[in-house]
């Protein structure tokens, strides 16, 4: 668990890095995730924080919003660092085998730290290419996640949550391919897409 929630709090905190290097000329640049914009994505990040945060605290996470539209422009990045913090305060004493019910259902702490690494990682990638920042996760983050990305993801939840995997030619980053895994492409900010 010590690794797992590692890559969690290292993966907070890129996306806080990232979020707090965002222009504001670029929040209504479209995203490679195809429902956000880049206000809306980062949004979706505090959201999806929030959800990081009550799950641990063992709160239901049925009331909060998939994306955070009430935070003003100039707090997007402060308010995400801030429930950064608290999130590693509420997940530091929670041990694998611990119950917790994130909101795909009841798991150990081990399985929703992995669920909120991926998502994190690659909202994090679809943000860094959305606002020209280096897209690469840190600390071999993605490569890890690669190995159990695949097993976490319901098919229940393609075409609801997660779009179809992107199969495409190339060399890509394993932050790229973990994107691609979740259906996310680069390609659909040059086609203007949404």
């Amino acid at each position: 668990m010590a690794r797992q929630r590692q890559d969690y709090f290292d993966a907070l905190g890129w996306v806080t890095r990232l979020m707090a290097a965002v222009p504001t000329r670029h929040l209504d640049t479209r995203t490679p995730c195809e429902d956000f914009d880049v206000r809306s994505l980062m949004g979706h990040l505090i959201g999806t924080a929030h959800r990081g945060l009550a799950t641990a605290r063992r709160v239901p996470t049925r009331d909060i919003p998939h994306v955070i539209s009430s935070v003003p422009d100039a707090e997007l990045a402060p308010t995400y660092a801030t429930l950064s913090t608290s999130i590693r305060e509420a997940w530091s004493p929670l041990a694998g085998a611990d119950a917790v019910i994130p909101p795909w259902g009841p798991c150990t702490a081990l399985e929703a730290a992995r669920g909120f690494t991926v998502e994190t990682i690659v909202h994090g990638w679809d943000l860094a290419v959305a606002t020209g920042q280096p897209s690469d996760a840190p600390n071999g983050i993605a490569d890890r996640c690669l190995s159990y990305a695949a097993a976490i993801i319901p098919d229940r939840l393609r075409g609801v949550s997660y779009d179809a995997p992107v199969v495409a030619a190339g060399t890509f980053s394993t932050t790229e391919q973990l994107a691609h895994l979740l259906g996310h492409e680069r390609a659909r900010i040059a086609r203007g897409s949404r």
